[in-house]
């Protein structure tokens, strides 16, 4: 509206505003502009409704508990964001929701099991940290069923069930993320690299925006801010410089034994050297004969090994003189060794040996002929590629699950003998 003033009333008369004057001569205008309006409101609003029912119908998730169970040992569960930390003692299980984190210690051991009959192992010394576990709400939507972990340290087994439809099944580590069929798989992880290993299925591993897929039977090694490898055979060393071409003092032990009273009249040795164009550890004692002296190296393994399906050792030996014959009276004195310390499933430490020998001992020595201590009579002065059985299967109910370290040694009295290449092979 606007005022006029009047003078002769003294008065501000109010008029129609123009606009509206407009309107009131064009009254459709109005009432289309209002129905208009009213359309776009609803159009709005039925959009927003379908939408927003769209949204909701694909991405509703049901959320479903994980059940952990300890086969070993005592497991601690310990939800994101709590101060306290459940302990799930053997033979006990506790249903946990997701973002918890479990860890297992060098005495324990876990199964995770999920709402799709998909399990996840942990072996000892492994912190895992459960992210999701959940599935679709409506079966109109498109995504799909949802399993996803973080591996910080450890190993574990993951076994995805084929009763699942469409799944993601994410295995997260500090250096890569793998994504697995229904199968077996094996994924161990350090502060240095994560190791990804197919033993039945098919796996994408992913890392630096490179995807490496792995089939039955390969690996693929991931180091920290690289790339996966290309995929390789299953089947890893667990010994570091077996092959002796780094130096000695940073991997293995020496040790040595010599009579008090006889150090001046013998000696032992352990020396690295290049024969034939590759390193090889040379053991030796010079001196005065029929004195024993053992020289020796070690290295500590500390491996939990239950999960492989083989457990071999390889190494190549040459011997050169040896003044005891046999592996000596008692047949413990070879001029090369090999000795494997572990613990069997019910925890008893127990021992491995293998000897080397080409002077046949008199037949009031022993030699001992089984599983877990024989030897072999080589040729002198030739290479000998020795490759064990498989000692998981060879030693029984008594076979590995930790192996705690590996001696190589030389023991007797004169002797002059050669290793190179050696592995301890562990294939998942």
């Amino acid at each position: 509206m606007a005022f006029l003033y009047n003078s002769t009333w003294g008065l501000k008369i109010a008029q129609p505003n123009q606009t509206l004057v407009g309107y009131h001569k064009h009254p459709q205008r109005a009432a289309w502009m209002i129905i208009t309006l009213a359309q776009l409101t609803l159009c709005l609003l039925v959009l927003s409704i379908f939408w927003g029912a769209k949204w909701y119908i694909t991405n509703a998730k049901d959320h479903f508990p994980i059940n952990i169970t300890s086969i070993n040992g005592t497991v601690l569960a310990k939800p994101i964001g709590t101060e306290a930390s459940i302990a799930i003692l053997r033979g006990n299980q506790l249903e946990v929701a997701e973002f918890t984190i479990v860890t297992t210690d060098s005495t324990s051991q876990a199964v995770l099991s999920f709402f799709d009959d998909s399990t996840i192992t942990l072996y000892s010394n492994t912190t895992l940290i459960i992210y999701h576990s959940n599935r679709p709400r409506f079966n109109l939507s498109p995504e799909h069923d949802t399993l996803e972990v973080e591996i910080i340290r450890g190993r574990i087994r993951a076994a995805p069930s084929d009763q699942a439809g469409n799944r993601d099944f994410v295995i997260k580590t500090p250096q890569a993320e793998a994504r697995l069929t229904p199968g077996s798989y094996a994924v161990e992880v350090n502060n240095d690299q994560t190791q990804v290993t197919t033993r039945l299925g098919q796996a994408a591993v992913i890392a630096k925006a490179t995807s490496v897929t792995l089939s039955e039977g390969e690996l693929s090694t991931i180091g920290q801010g690289k790339a996966p490898t290309e995929p390789s055979t299953a089947e890893q060393n667990l010994l570091v410089n077996g092959d002796f071409s780094a130096e000695l003092e940073d991997t293995w032990t020496q040790d040595f034994f010599i009579p008090e009273n006889q150090t001046d009249v013998i000696s032992a040795r352990i020396q690295a050297e290049q024969v034939d164009g590759r390193p090889v550890l040379v053991f030796s004692s010079q001196g005065q004969d029929n004195i024993h002296t053992d020289a020796a190296i070690e290295q500590v393994i500390d491996k939990d090994v239950r999960d492989f399906q083989s457990l071999r050792i390889n190494a190549d030996v040459m011997l050169n003189y040896q003044s005891l014959p046999g592996g000596g009276f008692v047949g413990s004195e070879f001029p090369i060794r090999i000795k494997l310390t572990y613990k069997d499933a019910s925890g008893n430490d127990r021992e491995w040996y293998h000897g080397f020998y080409y002077e046949p001992p008199p037949d009031n020595y022993i030699l001992y002929n089984q599983v877990d201590n024989a030897s072999d009579n080589i040729s002198q002065n030739i290479w000998y590629p020795y490759e064990s059985e498989n000692l998981l299967g060879l030693l029984g109910e008594n076979k590995p699950v930790y192996v705690k370290s590996i001696r190589i040694y030389a023991s007797g009295w004169i002797y002059h003998a050669m290793v190179a290449d050696v592995k301890l092979l562990a294939q998942d």
